[in-house]
C-alpha cells in the first residue's frame, strides 16, 4: 500500500515548486490569509493551518479559532498561494511574534482598531524620519541575502512611499490657499504689467530705428570729414534719446547665425549639453520603436 503524504503539496509549494493550485482542493499545511480592513488600507495576514481530520477531511484553524473543514475549504482560494513555514506560523499564531518578512518599523499586524494616523507636519515627520534613517542604513549596507530580507525592505519602501504620498498631499492642501491667493494677485496685476510692458515695443519699433538712423548719419559725417581732410569733430558722443532717468542709446551684442549645421554640430559634439540632448532624443526614439543609427537598445529593469 502506497503512503500518501498529506503535507507534500504544502512542502513543495513552500519550496517554490510549480505545483498546481486548485481553488477547491485544500492541502494540509501552514499558510497565511491576506486581508484588508477597508479599500486602500494596508494588507495584513492572519495565520491559517490545515491538518488531516477524520474520513479524509481537513481541519482548519484561522488565527486562534477552529472553523472546521467546510469553512476551511471556502477560504482555501485566498490562502493556498501563501504558504509559510511551521516555525513562522507558530511564532505568529501561538507566540504573538511578527511574520519573519515583517519589517520591525513597518508592522503588518492587524490595524483595524488603530486610531487614524496623525497627518500633521509633526506627525508625518515623526513617522518618516526613523524610516528614512533605516532606509539610508539599508542602502549603504550589504546586498539583500534572503527572501525575507527582500520582503522587509520592500515593505519599508512601500511604507515610505505611502508616507510620501500623504506628506505631498498635506503639503499641497496647506499650499492651496496660498496658490489661490497668488493666482488672484497675478490676475490683478497681469493686465497692468502687460500695459506697462509696451515700453519694449517703444524701444524695439521706434527708438532703435531712430538711434540707428542717427548713428548712420554720424558715421557718414565722420567719413565725409575724413575724406575732406578735416579733423574729427570734438566732443562727439553716441546718439541718445531721453532727457529724464536713464538716457537710451544703442548697445551692441552678438549672436550666431548657423550657416552649416553639420560643421557646427561637429564643433560642439563633445559638449556635455549636446551629449545630454542627444541621449534624450535617442531615449525617446527607442521608446517609440525607432531604429537610430549609432545606438543599441538596452533593456533595464527596476523595482516598481
Amino acid at each position: 500500500m502506497n503512503f500518501v503524504d498529506p503535507w507534500q503539496w504544502w512542502r513543495e509549494k513552500l519550496a517554490g515548486a510549480a505545483v498546481e493550485m486548485n481553488p477547491d482542493n485544500p492541502h494540509a499545511g501552514f499558510y497565511r490569509m491576506p486581508e484588508k480592513a477597508f479599500y486602500g488600507s494596508r494588507k495584513t495576514y492572519t495565520p491559517v493551518a490545515y491538518w488531516p481530520g477524520e474520513n479524509g477531511s481537513l481541519n482548519c484553524r484561522v488565527g486562534d479559532e477552529d472553523i472546521g473543514p467546510e469553512k476551511g475549504q471556502g477560504l482555501w482560494a485566498r490562502v493556498g498561494n501563501n504558504p509559510v513555514s511551521e516555525t513562522a506560523y507558530r511564532d505568529v499564531a501561538e507566540r504573538g511574534l511578527p511574520w519573519p518578512d515583517e519589517h520591525e518599523l513597518v508592522p503588518m499586524g492587524p490595524g483595524h482598531n488603530l486610531p487614524p494616523e496623525d497627518e500633521s507636519f509633526e506627525g508625518l515627520r515623526d513617522a518618516i524620519e526613523p524610516l528614512a534613517k533605516e532606509a539610508l542604513q539599508r542602502i549603504e549596507g550589504p546586498p539583500i541575502a534572503s527572501q525575507d530580507e527582500a520582503d522587509q525592505i520592500a515593505n519599508l519602501a512601500d511604507r515610505l512611499s505611502e508616507l510620501w504620498k500623504k506628506a505631498d498631499q498635506v503639503r499641497s492642501d496647506e499650499r492651496r490657499p496660498h496658490d489661490e491667493m497668488c493666482k488672484e494677485i497675478q490676475k490683478k496685476w497681469s493686465p497692468l504689467l502687460v500695459a506697462a510692458e509696451s515700453y519694449r515695443n517703444l524701444k524695439y519699433k521706434l527708438l532703435t530705428p531712430w538711434l540707428k538712423k542717427l548713428e548712420t548719419a554720424q558715421q557718414q559725417q565722420a567719413e565725409a570729414a575724413a575724406a575732406a581732410g578735416a579733423p574729427p569733430a570734438a566732443g562727439t558722443r553716441r546718439p541718445r534719446a531721453g532727457t529724464r532717468g536713464k538716457a537710451m542709446s544703442l548697445k551692441s551684442s552678438k549672436r550666431a547665425e548657423i550657416v552649416d549645421w553639420v560643421l557646427c554640430l561637429d564643433f560642439f559634439k563633445e559638449s556635455p549639453e549636446i551629449k545630454t540632448a542627444l541621449q534624450d532624443l535617442a531615449n525617446r526614439g527607442v521608446r517609440a520603436g525607432i531604429t537610430i543609427p549609432g545606438t543599441k537598445v538596452v533593456e533595464e529593469s527596476q523595482a516598481v
